[in-house]
């Protein structure tokens, strides 16, 4: 259930990354609905109005986006936020420093906290760094989305992915093979999930041109 949208506006604050769309309360949109494209995690509703909306992006300070390393080897949990001192490049925060998280790494929503489905695509991991105290680490993430060129997205407005259950402990055993299989189960459900967003995308945009072209008497410029 996603309803089509196009950016007309943006914070005109530096360090913020809020932009407008061109729908709101009266299309079905709500605070709090997740905005993606057919690359991936977009941001999310933080002030809809009649007619447009505000979306907080993934880069905002602000943002807060509950993770998983999305290799069935990894799995490990993290936040992505905004970097105020790199605005291009969110980053993975809260990740123990011993965790199985390598360069390359898919990062997509675990679904934790009730606003992004789970299964969207956010980035990949460009570098790893420890953090000060020698307790955690973070990785720098090359986004899914070119923000510099968004110009239309998509409102999820009604989710079927049901609220994940809570991650069980690794634990070194014969259970391992397992939790193997599950996770490639689960990793089949999130391409599947993805694909149907692509899908989604190309049909609204199909309905966006040719409801332009009914509004134009049928002629292109």
């Amino acid at each position: 259930d996603l309803i089509a949208a196009s950016i007309v506006g943006r914070d005109s604050v530096t360090w913020s990354s809020v932009v407008t769309i061109n729908r709101g309360t009266l299309d079905g949109v709500a605070d709090n609905m997740a905005v993606v494209t057919e690359l991936g995690l977009v941001g999310h509703v933080i002030e809809a109005g009649l007619n447009t909306s505000k979306v907080q992006l993934i880069l905002d300070p602000r943002s807060s986006v509950g993770t998983l390393i999305q290799r069935p080897e990894s799995r490990v949990a993290g936040i992505v936020e905004g970097d105020i001192n790199n605005p291009h490049a969110p980053k993975m925060v809260n990740i123990p420093k011993d965790a199985d998280v390598q360069v390359g790494d898919i990062v997509i929503t675990s679904g934790y906290g009730g606003v992004y489905p789970k299964g969207l695509v956010v980035g990949k991991i460009l570098e790893m760094h420890n953090d000060e105290g020698g307790l955690l680490k973070h990785g720098i993430i090359s986004p899914s989305v070119n923000f510099e060129k968004l110009e239309d997205v998509l409102v999820i407005t009604n989710s079927r992915e049901a609220p994940p259950d809570p991650m069980p402990p690794i634990v070194q055993s014969e259970n391992n093979d397992a939790n193997s299989e599950d996770a490639a189960k689960q990793l089949e459900h999130n391409r599947q999930v993805q694909q149907e967003v692509r899908d989604r995308v190309k049909q609204a945009q199909m309905q966006q041109i040719e409801q332009a072209r009914q509004s134009g008497g049928g002629t292109a410029n």
